[in-house]
C-alpha cells in the first residue's frame, strides 16, 4: 500500500487478541487509525458515527446470519455504503459461500499477512492526489 498524506480509517471485528493486535499493528503500519470492535453492534455504532475507509471482520465471530444481517447495514448506511469490508474465516468460501458472495474480499485463514495487504490494496481506491488536496 503507497503511503498517503491522510490517515484512514479501519474497523476491526476480531476476538482473538494475538489476530487483534497482528491485523491492528499491520493496518497501522500501513496508514490506518484502527478501531477494534468488541462485537459486530459495536462495530455498527463506531461505523454510524464516523466514516470508515475498511472494514475487517471475522467472519466467526458471532452465527452467519448475524454476520449477514451486518454487512446488510453497513451497505444500507449512507456514510458506508461503499466501505470496503473484508471477511476472514477458518473455513473455506465453500462453507461461508452466502458471506463471500456480500463481502468485498474473502480469505481463508490460514493466509499471509501480504495475501491480506494484496486484497485491502484491491479494495480500496487510493485517491488521486488532486483530488485529496483541495486548493481555493
Amino acid at each position: 500500500m503507497q503511503a498517503s498524506l491522510f490517515k484512514r480509517n479501519a474497523v476491526l471485528v476480531e476476538q482473538n487478541p494475538m489476530h487483534c493486535r497482528l491485523y491492528s499493528d499491520l493496518l497501522e503500519a500501513n496508514g490506518f487509525d484502527v478501531y477494534v470492535a468488541k462485537s459486530v453492534m459495536d462495530a455498527l455504532v463506531k461505523i454510524r458515527e464516523k466514516s470508515q475507509d475498511l472494514v475487517l471482520i471475522n467472519t466467526e465471530i458471532v452465527e452467519e446470519k448475524f454476520i449477514q444481517k451486518f454487512i446488510h447495514n453497513v451497505r444500507n448506511e449512507e456514510t458506508s455504503k461503499n466501505t470496503p469490508i473484508i471477511g476472514i474465516s477458518i473455513y473455506g468460501e465453500v462453507k461461508k459461500k452466502n458471506i463471500a458472495e456480500i463481502v468485498d474480499s474473502f480469505l481463508t485463514k490460514p493466509f499471509s499477512l501480504d495475501r491480506l495487504m494484496e486484497s485491502i490494496d484491491s479494495c480500496i481506491e487510493e485517491p488521486n492526489d488532486t483530488e485529496s488536496l483541495n486548493y481555493q
